[in-house]
């Protein structure tokens, strides 16, 4: 991958967006404006909905068409991230489309009627949570839009399916199968020469939900009867749960933007996790620092077929003799924004980067004018996850959040709520963002954490 300073990727963002743009910084479409006016779609607003459609709004007759999916059985913790309709039309989005049992046709017939009665020139079609990724490049297909290959679309949402399109390309991967029993797990494991810890998990499952870290026969027992024959975090009925290959190492995410198949390297975090695989922290650092985990996502979007928008590439790495990372293995690769404001986050850390502009503009075809380049942050960037250890009644809530470094925070329990032990990232008590000096960061992060408490009844 092509190496360049931050200051000239700074000089290389700002020609691209007075290229590209208008004098707000976002694409004006002007060619396409003498038709009509420009739309942008948005699928499931669930990811920074609000920045997109603030993007959105600042395109000089630019106009928002939201699509929600109101019937796909999503748990509570999940619907609690959707906007309602009317939420959405408060923000400035001009139509919502419900799309029922996931109908491509349908709602493609109500766009392109939509489109026609008001006199819109539909751009882009954007998925905002993991549920609308399968659907929208079918939309953005019958629509001629910009889109990701369909002969890859069940790569991007499979988990096991996706780890056979990226083995495919020379790539390592997790050993993986399918089971539906104990039985076949234990045969699958022999077959594949596993010994516990292994994980199971649904396979077109999202936000580490429904994933699994199984020590022994009785973990994986009762893992699969929490996913077979069951609801998946998506709303599907699944007949079998993913078995893979518990991966030593460390895990990275490394986030991506695609423009027409160039891609870029836009920013990138390290996790920091509990012996049970609990998110407790992610900081944020510079790609240029890890060559070999930044060459292999690139081949990772590029083996899912992702062509347009953003990638979120999850894998996980072992540190050499000389301190390097090293030999990664694909987790998961998602074809949508990172979620946790990892987005925002890397906006305000990384000089002259708009990602909600740049997702727009690919989506709506605009191209990247150079060569694949990595943005370097110029500040520390900490996502502090906030666990809940027991289950009960939540009595009080202790958290001071007065610290030099804080960017925002959000509390996602409330006194009153009953609640689980966190066992995934929808079920954290809450999220706090640190921006700053890392030093500083690293001494407001222990503050805070030794400042937070659950009480219970």
């Amino acid at each position: 991958m092509a190496k360049i300073r931050r200051d000239f990727v700074v000089k290389l963002l700002i020609l691209i967006l007075h290229h590209t743009t208008g004098a707000s910084g976002f694409a004006s479409h002007s060619d396409s404006m003498a038709s009509g006016k420009t739309a942008v779609v948005i699928v499931d607003p669930v990811t920074d909905w609000r920045h997109v459609l603030d993007t959105c709004n600042s395109l000089v007759g630019h106009r928002v068409i939201a699509v929600q999916m109101p019937d796909v059985a999503l748990s509570e913790k999940f619907k609690s991230f959707q906007p309602t309709s009317e939420a959405l039309i408060e923000q400035g989005v001009l139509h919502v489309v419900q799309m029922y049992q996931r109908d491509v046709f349908s709602t493609t017939r109500q766009l392109q009627l939509i489109a026609k009665d008001e006199n819109l020139v539909l751009k882009g079609v954007i998925p905002l949570s993991e549920v609308a990724v399968e659907v929208v490049d079918l939309i953005a297909s019958t629509l001629d839009l910009p889109h990701n290959r369909l002969d890859l679309a069940t790569a991007r949402r499979d988990k096991g399916l996706m780890k056979d399109a990226v083995s495919a390309h020379g790539l390592r991967v997790a050993k993986h199968a399918r089971v539906d029993s104990l039985k076949s797990t234990v045969d699958t494991m022999l077959e594949l020469s596993l010994d516990y810890p292994i994980v199971l998990k649904t396979p077109s499952g999202m936000s580490t939900s429904d994933v699994f870290i199984c020590m022994d026969e009785q973990d994986a027992t009762a893992a699969l009867e929490a996913i077979v024959q069951s609801l998946g975090p998506d709303g599907r009925f699944e007949t079998q749960a993913l078995l893979e290959e518990y991966l030593v190492g460390t895990e990275f995410a490394v986030n991506l933007m695609a423009f027409e198949g160039r891609v870029a390297v836009t920013d990138m975090w390290v996790y920091r996790k509990t012996a049970s695989a609990r998110y407790q922290s992610a900081d944020v650092c510079n790609p240029d620092d890890f060559p070999e985990l930044v060459a292999y996502a690139l081949r990772v979007v590029r083996a899912v077929g992702i062509r347009v928008g953003a990638a979120h590439v999850e894998l996980k790495a072992k540190k050499d003799l000389d301190g390097r990372y090293v030999d990664p293995a694909l987790i998961e690769v998602g074809a949508r924004l990172s979620g946790g404001r990892k987005s925002e986050m890397a906006r305000a850390a990384v000089a002259g980067w708009d990602p909600f502009a740049a997702l727009v503009n690919s989506h709506c075809g605009l191209s990247w004018p150079d060569e694949t380049v990595s943005l370097t942050p110029r500040c520390f960037v900490r996502h502090v996850f906030l666990p809940i250890e027991r289950t009960g009644r939540i009595s009080s809530i202790t958290l001071d959040t007065d610290v030099a470094t804080l960017h925002s925070s959000a509390m996602m329990v409330k006194i009153g709520d009953r609640v689980a032990v966190t066992t995934d990232i929808v079920s954290c008590a809450g999220f706090i963002w640190l921006i700053g000096d890392k030093d500083d960061v690293d001494k407001d992060t222990e503050y805070l954490l030794d400042s937070f408490e659950l009480a219970f009844d």
